[in-house]
């Protein structure tokens, strides 16, 4: 067996379930550590596609749910006996592993989120993408290709918690170190995907121009369609992954971020306001200074506003955390564009991974951290995220449409999203995720950490750009006087 990784038989299993006739596989020394995983690049060797497709035959009625079965054993002996000369075939796969001990010196609640993350995914590709599917014609061609998925959680996160279950008693509350070490030991779980690497034709990038953007949008439109006023499919995701889909819902925040929110902008705002007085000039404005209070005041509302039932008329599926590093462009993407073209729509042109927040809610909460997260202040000016948010939903009419097969109903109407209701629903994605950020990030935020963050594509913009930080800070300040607006007339009625 070549193998760089002393954990050999942990992967040899997992592996097994992608190729059953395995032969040798390869790791780089390289890994991707993100906060929530441990990505590995995996070269693994296996017999032909024609003898993989025999053995794949002989297995079908095998009941050993971790291991090759006797045809793909019998194989791999016969590949042992003939010192290598039967064909064999190379893949590129990607593993990524969660394991509990690594969260270890985190309280329950991260460690908390961090686990669901993982079941969330685990059961996202296994029961719901398959349903997602079925109810879409184009869906497949947006998601990667998931060999194999599953988790162990026992004693940690029993089956039935909702994810949104943030109070979940801790189940080691007195133990000690030694005790909740052994308590974590072996939990976690991995998915193993096929390489979305650049050989395969595929890239990444932060920030990105507005046709990457486009095509990303066009993505989640496709996914959002996918569930559109399906009832019964959006109750299943509602039960089996979240009935609050997202990596900043306020249901699954830490109660210290809202706690401290005022703290945290007075903190930002005192680090800022005085590094460029062009730049900054908007945290001089009144009602900038009170964003913090305003912000925490509004917090609950906005969420409850982006928080559907099943039944309510726009409730979806969403993707949850949908920076452009959770998707993957096709190459000849890679050139830069001022605008949105015509081909940036194109089948498969992007891929998305990374479904461990996945759950029910608004569409625009995807598209609203998407284009704040990945978009630049300039390339949104003179009209560029009217064309972004136009394309959107023009996408996922056109989804939700041929989905339902009601192009034509025989009265010669086809179902739009209202672009009053659309932005709406916007502006209050906008107004969520400053609240995470604010919250989150900025407490500790500081012009140093902005410039040492400014190369780190898997940051968001607003925190590593001090450009995009202010005007969505402007922006935001003219959505919050909107909705305070609202829920003050809303009380009063």
């Amino acid at each position: 067996m070549s193998n760089s990784c002393s954990s050999e038989q942990e992967l040899l299993p997992i592996l097994k379930h992608a190729l059953p006739t395995v032969i040798s596989y390869t790791l780089p020394p390289e890994k991707v550590v993100q906060a929530n995983a441990e990505g590995t690049r995996i070269f693994a060797r296996h017999l032909s596609s024609t003898l993989s497709e025999k053995a794949d035959n002989d297995n079908n009625n095998e009941d050993d749910h971790h291991g090759a079965g006797d045809g793909s054993r019998l194989l791999v002996d016969a590949y042992a006996a003939a010192d290598g000369n039967i064909e064999t075939e190379e893949m590129e796969l990607f593993l990524k592993r969660v394991t509990a001990s690594s969260y270890a010196h985190k309280s329950w609640t991260d460690m908390r989120r961090t686990m669901v993350y993982l079941r969330t995914e685990v059961r996202f590709y296994n029961e719901i993408a398959p349903l997602l599917v079925e109810s879409s014609s184009t869906l497949q061609k947006y998601l990667p290709v998931v060999h194999h998925s599953d988790y162990n959680l026992d004693g940690l996160v029993p089956e039935d918690s909702p994810a949104t279950d943030a109070k979940q008693p801790s189940p080691f509350p007195e133990e000690s170190e030694d005790e909740k070490n052994a308590h974590l030991k072996e939990k976690g779980g991995h998915i193993l995907l096929q390489s979305l690497s650049p050989s395969h034709g595929y890239f990444q990038n932060s920030p990105i121009p507005l046709n990457q953007a486009m095509s990303c949008l066009t993505a989640a439109a496709e996914l959002h369609a996918s569930a559109w006023g399906n009832r019964p499919l959006l109750q299943t995701i509602n039960d089996r992954l979240s009935s609050a889909g997202g990596s900043y819902q306020l249901q699954f925040r830490n109660p210290k971020e809202i706690q401290n929110m005022v703290a945290s902008w007075d903190h930002f705002r005192t680090q800022f306001v005085s590094v460029n007085s062009d730049t900054t000039s908007i945290l001089e404005k009144e009602s900038v200074i009170r964003l913090g209070q305003r912000m925490y005041d509004m917090a609950e509302y906005v969420s409850e506003q982006l928080t559907p039932l099943v039944d309510d008329e726009y409730a979806t599926i969403v993707h949850g955390d949908y920076k452009s590093m959770n998707v993957f462009l096709k190459s000849d993407l890679s050139k830069d564009a001022d605008d949105v073209d015509d081909d940036a729509s194109d089948d498969g042109s992007a891929i998305m991974i990374d479904f461990s927040c996945v759950g029910i809610g608004l569409g625009m909460s995807d598209v609203g951290m998407h284009i704040v997260h990945a978009v630049l202040p300039t390339d949104l000016k003179n009209g560029g995220e009217e064309q972004l948010l136009d394309g959107y939903i023009l996408a996922l009419e056109g989804a939700v449409n041929r989905n339902n097969n009601n192009m034509d109903n025989g009265e010669g109407t086809a179902w739009t999203y209202p672009r009053d209701v659309a932005m709406r629903h916007y502006q209050l994605a906008c107004i969520d995720y400053l609240r995470f950020i604010m919250g989150r990030f900025w407490r500790i935020a500081t012009p140093e950490s902005f410039e040492k963050k400014k190369g780190s594509k898997n940051t968001t913009l607003i925190n590593r750009n001090l450009d995009s930080a202010m005007a969505f800070i402007e922006k935001v300040d003219r959505y919050l006087e909107v909705f305070e607006k609202e829920k003050s007339e809303r009380q009063s009625d």
